[in-house]
């Protein structure tokens, strides 16, 4: 039976990656909403959304990064940062389990939730808040994990380092095998599974 998937921040390379992953594999209905048909951080467009949707398994992808100390900082830019990074995985999940309490839910991480980035406290902060999130939900019952991509060859990657040497990121493609392995169940409920250049291929061929 063809399982539905929603991926937010549809329009990102990683979005991208895991839905031709999944559309060469078959059996999935990807949906990949950009941030003009969902805006993860508006309560009435998420809850409209997705009320005549039954979601099996959502991607909360969508992300946001401003580069800013915090002296002086733009604090709408702050704001946004959080809302998009935290509160609208907060905001997705809720309006999906609303219709389905069985829903799979798989959020989009990042290396910065364990890493000190001075100027990207908001970015850093919220995927934190994401991954303990992830762990409370699971304790309440929900089927739930957090893969935590490294630095990876995207375009938001390419526009904050546009002369980096790409060799040393990790490739979406790549990410999104693991992806797909904790769509396959091989993570347990609240793990947070750290994903980077050097291990990936260890963990895609983990038992």
């Amino acid at each position: 039976m063809e399982k539905t998937v929603v991926i937010t921040g549809g329009q990102g390379d990683i979005a991208k990656a895991i839905a031709g992953k999944l559309e060469a594999l078959g059996g999935y209905r990807v949906l990949r909403p950009g941030k003009t048909e969902l805006d993860v951080t508006d309560i009435t467009g998420v809850g409209a959304y997705f009320a005549g949707k039954e979601v099996d398994i959502l991607i909360n992808n969508a992300g946001a990064v401003f580069v800013q100390p915090i002296g002086g900082c733009d604090l709408y830019k702050t704001k946004l940062a959080l809302d998009v990074n935290l509160f609208g995985v907060f905001n997705c999940t809720a309006a999906v389990l609303k219709k389905n309490r069985n829903a799979q839910i798989i959020n989009i991480g990042s290396s910065a939730a364990t890493k000190l980035h001075g100027t990207w406290s908001s970015y850093c902060a919220s995927k934190a808040g994401v991954v303990m999130a992830t762990k409370c939900w699971a304790e309440d019952g929900v089927n739930t994990v957090c893969l935590s991509p490294g630095r990876t060859e995207t375009k938001m990657r390419k526009g904050l380092f546009p002369n980096e040497d790409t060799a040393t990121l990790l490739k979406p493609e790549d990410f999104a095998d693991i992806v797909l392995r904790a769509i396959e169940g091989r993570y347990k409920a609240g793990a947070h599974i750290d994903v980077n250049v050097n291990n990936v291929e260890a963990l895609k061929h983990e038992a």
